[in-house]
């Protein structure tokens, strides 16, 4: 009988098992792993550029190339090639300060004084980084091999000097913007800034120079909206090769 209840004592208390901790996994809690990883807000880059840059529509660029890393907004500029103003403007603000700012000119200020040119962009390229801002010089959009030729005779129907850039056939204005272009991307790679090649977008060839006749409006200067399609595509990439640690 005293074996009998032994055993059966034996018996109820292997039955029971130590309570253990359960898993997290089996309460479904999912295990976030030692340092969670939440997305940043998107980066906020602005156009600054001449009025007819307004014809891009950049703010509307995030939908139409399904991404949404980054916001843009478009400033106007004065109507000059100077912009020191609203570039101050923008970089003073204390509100939706830009992380990065396309310093863009039109073709429509060309030709003119290089050295001035190119001492206004330097300076603009130092004032935004001295206020955090990265700054992302843009190339010059050509104009079409016959646009000296449509100005020409613009001008002759306007009744101004169709002569002011010399005769109808001499692309002054075109051997202008590339010497211009060609020192953007010189200074920008001395300096480890991003350039947004505009110029290399939307140009016949790397040997022909010239605006696409069937990127241009009729006056062979202003882009039509296939030509800003295309520039759509550029702007990512470049965006993607910046140095945004200099901002952090």
């Amino acid at each position: 009988m005293f074996h009998l209840l032994a055993l059966s004592i034996l018996f109820f208390f292997g039955a029971i098992t130590p309570v253990q901790a359960t898993p997290e996994s089996t309460l479904g809690i999912k295990d976030l792993g030692p340092a969670t990883q939440f997305p940043r807000p998107p980066r906020h880059v602005v156009l600054l550029g001449a009025s007819i840059g307004r014809a891009w529509n950049i703010s509307s660029l995030p939908a139409r190339i399904q991404n949404r890393e980054y916001t843009f907004e478009y400033v106007p500029g004065d109507s000059s090639f100077d912009k020191s103003d609203r570039l101050r403007e923008v970089l003073s603000r204390s509100e939706n300060k830009p992380d990065a700012i396309f310093l863009k000119e039109c073709a429509a200020y060309f030709p003119g004084r290089q050295e001035a040119y190119q001492s206004l962009m330097k300076r603009w390229i130092r004032e935004c980084r001295e206020k955090g801002v990265i700054p992302i010089p843009a190339t010059v959009v050509p104009v079409t091999k016959l646009h000296s030729f449509k100005k020409f005779l613009i001008d002759i129907l306007k009744l101004r000097n169709p002569f002011a850039f010399g005769g109808p056939f001499n692309a002054k204005r075109n051997r202008a913007i590339l010497e211009y272009n060609d020192w953007i991307r010189a200074f920008g790679k001395e300096q480890g800034l991003q350039v947004l090649d505009l110029e290399a977008a939307v140009r016949r060839s790397e040997r022909s120079r010239f605006l696409r006749s069937d990127l241009a409006r009729i006056d062979g200067l202003h882009l039509n909206q296939k030509a800003y399609r295309i520039l759509d595509q550029i702007v990512l990439p470049t965006l993607q090769r910046v140095k945004w640690q200099e901002t952090n």
